[in-house]
């Protein structure tokens, strides 16, 4: 299932596109990719004015023992004050870089294979990317959560990350030479929640559970209780949506995809249309395959304890 090279030396470069500090699953794919990328970099999105995303992201990966990973601070987007954010305590004391464009810049021109770029946020970071340096479409394989054809549990609009910036979200369909979509239909599945009652979650706010992991736990116990407050009486959930991306992007071998023609409108909704753009769209998402393979990825007992 999961391809080694990715922790090998030569391993294709991987930027996980994050809008973390947000539903839990950005923090748990981070999480995830720690331990299984090696050449790693983390751009944040919808980023706040004083950047508390990029710090949050510091800090998990500080906690995790994987300082060697760069975090550069992107785009910011309106409303990203009022929207929920788990942030951090800034207590990791490392510069911050801000200059996404010449970062990205640096990681292209000095890789001789494509940039797999994950996007688990808007696309707002990619778009002005490829607005400065166009010529990087050719050598990005990029991955994205979001978007849907057939049903959603809000059929009147775009799922979460598309919406968030639509006009970005175009540009890179567009731009991107057959992107692949994990879409959220197939992601919104019981068996990727995790809840208050999870294993995984009891794991990680069990008393003796490690340090490393405090970040997350409290990432999670926000995250359920902000849900509780928006929808009182309804079970708390985080779906594992970007966590799938991930395993999608490395060729796990857990997500099906199939060639679409879509037309995406102003709102970032997709309709099939034999003169859209083409698009590489998920079918199906293997459950057990997947679940099998975060429980190989994570401690053994945070899956099952």
């Amino acid at each position: 299932m999961f391809c080694a090279p990715f922790l090998a030396s030569g391993a294709p470069q991987v930027l996980l596109d994050t809008d973390i500090g947000y539903d839990l699953d950005d923090a748990l794919t981070v999480w995830a990719a720690t331990r299984t990328v090696t050449e790693l970099g983390i751009l944040t999105t919808d980023e706040t004015p004083t950047n508390e995303r990029a710090h949050l992201t510091t800090e998990i990966l500080h906690a995790l023992g994987r300082t060697d990973v760069p975090v550069i601070a992107g785009r910011k987007l309106p409303g990203a004050q009022q929207r929920f954010l788990m942030a951090g305590q800034t207590s990791v004391n490392r510069p911050l870089c801000t200059d996404l464009i010449d970062y990205v810049s640096a990681v292209y021109e000095g890789s001789t294979q494509p940039v797999i770029w994950v996007c688990m946020g808007p696309a707002s970071n990619l778009a002005d990317v490829l607005i400065a340096h166009p010529e990087f479409a050719e050598q990005t394989d990029l991955v994205m959560m979001g978007g849907w054809l057939d049903h959603y549990r809000r059929p009147d609009r775009a799922s979460h990350n598309p919406r968030m910036d639509p006009r970005a979200f175009g540009l890179v369909m567009r731009a991107i030479r057959r992107p692949r979509l994990v879409m959220s239909t197939h992601t919104n599945a019981a068996a990727l929640a995790i809840t208050p009652a999870s294993p995984l979650y009891s794991w990680l706010t069990m008393p003796q559970a490690p340090a490393d992991y405090a970040l997350i736990a409290e990432n999670a116990t926000r995250w359920f209780a902000h849900r509780l407050q928006r929808e009182p009486g309804a079970e708390p959930s985080s779906w594992m949506s970007d966590v799938v991306t991930l395993a999608a992007a490395l060729d796990v071998g857990v997500v099906d995809f199939a060639t679409e023609n879509v037309r995406i409108e102003e709102d970032a909704l997709m309709y099939r249309d034999p003169n859209g753009c083409e698009l590489q769209v998920s079918t199906s998402v293997d459950l057990d395959g997947f679940l099998d393979w975060l429980s190989a990825v994570l401690p053994v007992t945070a899956m099952t304890a």
